[in-house]
């Protein structure tokens, strides 16, 4: 009976003990038992850094009274006087021994060359295409070269502010055909209809610009262009503006 009781308590603790390896095993990392043997470093100690002693700084040479605080001292014996060191090659490079050697003039700065031009922008012909949109840069050099500006926003508005030499020609007025034709009537030639035409609104959401685009290539102009930011991009860039019902 006494020897079945320690059996049974042998059993018991055998179990506790594989059960308690198990629970081990699945924990978590921060949670788990480290068992004896597994630290292969804890006995490894790293050497000990040796101390370096600080450096003394030697004490600054005294100038002689035959010697200026500037001079520079003899090269070594081992030197000949017909090949300097390098050392005393570039210190007397920069003039600091101007006995033995004459500080340059300094360089006179040269002016730095100008940017290469883009190559200006030829606006040639596009029978393919009713228009090109265009920005204020190419708007503004066209404008220079009185190219002509056709404003297609209402005659009021017009009236209110407009782009220099512009023609009020608005593609919701009943004469807007009649004045098709008579521009095609004034560029009858075909070199004439080659020239190249600027045409604008409001920009943004406004189509009016490209709705008379599409009219005068209807009628073989084909060298048109549309200013895609329209009249208020060019009140932005401080460009003159011209008011009343004339161009």
């Amino acid at each position: 009976m006494k020897q079945n009781t320690i059996f049974q308590a042998a059993a018991i603790v055998a179990a506790g003990i594989i059960l308690a390896l198990v629970a081990n095993a699945f924990a978590s990392r921060d949670r788990k038992v480290s068992l004896v043997g597994t630290y292969p470093n804890a006995l490894k100690v790293p050497a000990r850094e040796v101390a370096i002693a600080p450096v003394t700084a030697a004490p600054p040479p005294v100038a002689t009274a035959t010697q200026s605080p500037v001079t520079i001292t003899a090269a070594p014996a081992a030197t000949t006087a017909t090949q300097p060191t390098t050392a005393t090659a570039a210190i007397e490079t920069v003039g600091l021994n101007p006995k033995t050697k004459t500080p340059a003039a300094p360089a006179t700065a040269t002016a730095p060359a100008p940017a290469p031009q883009p190559p200006a922008r030829e606006f040639t012909v596009h029978p393919d295409k009713p228009y090109i949109e265009i920005a204020f840069n190419d708007v503004k050099t066209l404008h220079d070269k009185n190219a002509l500006f056709l404003d297609a926003r209402r005659t009021s508005v017009y009236e209110q502010g407009h782009i220099p030499g512009a023609r009020t020609y608005s593609v919701w007025e009943s004469d807007i055909d009649d004045k098709v034709q008579k521009l095609f009537a004034e560029r009858s030639d075909t070199s004439a209809q080659a020239l190249p035409i600027v045409i604008y609104c409001s920009g943004g959401d406004c189509e009016d610009s490209h709705m008379l685009a599409q009219k005068l290539w209807g009628i073989q102009f084909n060298n048109v262009y549309v200013y895609k930011d329209g009249f208020p991009d060019w009140q932005q860039h401080g460009a003159p503006v011209h008011t009343g019902a004339n161009p």
